[in-house]
């Protein structure tokens, strides 16, 4: 059942690390983007648009290819226990696919960072980590402000989506949306470097989160509706009012249900302001955060597996 690999792939998550970098596929595949980048011909818009789409094709096919073979490989063997042997296989393959771990962790380094006033160590950490701003004069207010901001918007990239597709569509499915999302996160910016080669996996990754997105949206503020300490009904009306203050098409709906659920103000200056009127966000909001954020994963899980029971397995048994 695909709701026992998800549980379990869960479970490897967040009790054992990540894979060594040698065989991490993540790795993989930002090594495949960066080489091929790497050799890119030309530099004019055109010739970096089409080399961008052959990258996010080319790539797409290999690691769509890989977990497709593993198990139709093993499905060719018809000794009794190779259903067995086909789940154990799959968890890890599935567990690749996404990394809650990683990002709670990192939360949670840079809150005791503010909490000890070692603020230089938490913007680093905040800079190394989470965002891509400039982050050496953000005060304490700004830095929890990035660190919530990020944890709101990645619960989508590192969970929603990965799950998602992989109930619409097997391992793949969720294999191939990781290549798309570590393929943005590579060469879709806005700079003289990237601006036409990572316009093509820009579009893809904001069309593949676009319900994710959402959907992970309605499940903070439903979160924020069971969680002691958070405002449901504060989430929805944020929500509602400032999903579309970001450039992202799909950011917006998550950090700004979360600022609603705690009634903070999360900003990005000169870029957006989301829960305007709510108070600056404190060191002690990004457990908060965490906590609504957990709350939100069970819920996500639950209802991704309810919507998708039945038809997802047999898209799932049909690789």
């Amino acid at each position: 059942m695909p709701e026992i690999l998800i549980i379990s792939a869960l479970i490897w998550d967040f009790i054992l690390s990540e894979p060594p970098s040698p065989v991490h596929p993540t790795v993989w595949m930002g090594h495949y983007i960066s080489r091929l980048w790497k050799i890119k011909p030309g530099s004019s818009e055109k010739t970096d648009f089409i080399w961008g789409v052959l990258i996010v094709l080319s790539g797409l096919f290999l690691f769509t290819l890989i977990p497709f073979l593993v198990i139709r490989i093993l499905g060719t063997f018809l000794f009794p226990g190779i259903q067995i042997l086909i789940v154990l296989v799959s968890i890890p393959l599935l567990k690749v696919s996404f990394s809650l771990k990683y990002l709670f962790r990192t939360a949670h380094q840079i809150r005791n960072s503010l909490t000890r006033d070692k603020l230089d160590e938490a913007r680093s950490l905040t800079s190394y980590h989470l965002v891509s701003r400039n982050t050496e004069n953000l005060d304490a207010s700004e830095i929890t402000s990035c660190v919530i901001e990020s944890v709101s918007e990645n619960i989508t990239d590192s969970f929603t989506s990965p799950v998602f597709y992989f109930l619409a569509g097997g391992l793949p499915a969720a294999w191939g949306f990781r290549f798309i999302n570590t393929s943005d996160a590579m060469i879709a910016y806005r700079n003289d470097e990237f601006e036409w080669g990572g316009k093509f996996t820009a579009w893809c990754d904001s069309l593949l989160n676009f319900v994710p997105a959402r959907f992970t949206a309605i499940m903070i503020v439903l979160a924020s509706f069971l969680h002691p300490d958070a405002s449901g009904r504060n989430s929805w009306n944020i929500l509602k009012r400032d999903r579309t203050q970001t450039a992202s098409p799909n950011a917006g709906w998550t950090m700004s249900a979360m600022a609603g659920a705690l009634n903070i103000k999360l900003e990005k200056k000169g870029e957006y302001v989301l829960g305007a009127g709510g108070s600056d966000p404190a060191a002690q909001d990004i457990d908060r955060a965490l906590s609504v954020t957990a709350i939100s994963l069970l819920l996500t899980v639950s209802m991704l597996i309810v919507l998708f029971r039945g038809g997802a397995w047999l898209l799932f048994m049909a690789v």
